[in-house]
């Protein structure tokens, strides 16, 4: 399938959407729907802004991508060739993009946020972006790998002495490299890993550990990882703890298969803090759950209705003070697969109901 059948296939979804809620035209808005129906579109001017600078307008007979003239042009030549927008390219100072996605949308109009006065139809229109199509699911399985090769770098590169904020450039440096943006990128260092599930970087020195925990994204589609180096023997409390997280990965994996409800993974995963010896550690974090064009979506572990099907993706935050294992893994009709590991990297083997799932260990590496 071309890119182009591929948006295609995403614009049919949409439309059978708005046929069903009774509307006539969408406006997109939002970065994250951008990425998605323009099959790993970039869309941006201030990263921190989930808005893209350029809407798209899909009417009953045409499509349209506005913006101002300053980022339209980019927009339209490296984004959307092909895709059969009509560029609507506006001078500054003159009417608004949103004045005039407005004025291009048909009948009855629906937004993806309600920054338009129209009806809000996002949490609707995230749930066109499952299942990913194969060309989603290839891409998904590239950043994923490109992931956990930065952090094998990113590993092998850290010294004691160094401190987290140079961790943290670093590592940014490796991901924008791959043509990845940033999200949470968080880099810990001894106590810190313990006291702070969200490590925001610091001046403090690494001395004998950091943790590495990053989500970066890649064609819009989230990356969430972790990585735990140690450049002494771990002590035998830590090294408790990473294989009860451990064991909690390899459970979800083996137990992710299609027709399985969500709400069953996320007790499966609360029931395992209490059985490992951690039940105060059962509310201290998100647990994870599925994930994509955004970095997790966990309110959706709680609908009852919600279950695993092919060509989605999980992100599972298992995490205990002082120890984190995050992976990112993809389904297919036979099951789960951790995609997140470089074949370089250390691993556990853990068996849970006679399933086995190589997970991610410590690494410990003795500074130069």
């Amino acid at each position: 399938m071309s890119k182009i059948a591929e948006a295609q296939e995403k614009e049919e979804r949409i439309k059978q959407l708005l046929a069903q809620r009774g509307y006539d035209s969408l406006i997109i808005t939002r970065r994250d729907n951008f990425a998605w129906l323009t099959c790993g579109g970039r869309a941006v001017v201030a990263y921190t802004s989930p808005h893209s600078p350029v809407y798209l307008v899909l009417t009953p007979t045409r499509k349209y991508a506005v913006g101002l003239s300053m980022d339209l042009p980019r927009t339209a030549d490296e984004e959307l060739v092909g895709l059969g927008y009509e560029p609507i390219s506006l001078p500054t100072f003159h009417k608004t993009p949103e004045q005039v996605a407005l004025e291009l949308a048909h009948g009855r109009v629906a937004a993806d946020d309600p920054m338009l006065g129209v009806p809000a139809i996002n949490a609707a229109i995230r749930k066109l972006h499952e299942p990913f199509t194969p060309q989603e699911m290839e891409r998904y399985t590239i950043a994923c790998c490109e992931s956990g090769e930065i952090l094998r770098q990113l590993a092998d590169w850290v010294e004691p002495g160094m401190t987290e904020r140079q961790v943290f450039a670093y590592m940014w440096y490796l991901y924008l490299q791959r043509g990845f943006e940033g999200c949470c990128m968080f880099v810990g260092a001894d106590d810190r890993i313990r006291r702070y599930r969200h490590a925001v970087p610091s001046d403090k020195p690494i001395e004998r550990a950091v943790l590495l925990a990053p989500c970066a994204s890649k064609w819009g589609l989230h990356v969430p990882n972790s990585r735990l180096v140690y450049f002494v023997e771990p002590s035998e409390d830590i090294r408790k703890r990473f294989h009860a997280v451990a064991t909690m990965q390899a459970a979800l994996v083996a137990s992710i298969r299609p027709g399985v409800k969500l709400r069953s993974l996320l007790d499966l995963c609360l029931n395992l803090f209490e059985t490992l010896g951690y039940p105060e550690e059962r509310h201290n974090h998100y647990h994870g759950g599925p994930t994509g064009y955004q970095p997790s979506y966990p309110e959706r572990c709680q609908d009852p209705d919600e279950v695993v099907h092919p060509n989605m993706a999980f992100a599972w935050y298992c995490t205990i003070a002082g120890v984190k294992n995050e992976e990112v893994v993809l389904v297919s009709e036979r099951g789960a697969t951790i995609s997140t590991i470089d074949p370089t990297w250390p691993t556990l083997s853990i068996t849970y109901e006679g399933t086995t799932i190589a997970v991610a260990d410590i690494l410990v590496r003795p500074s130069t």
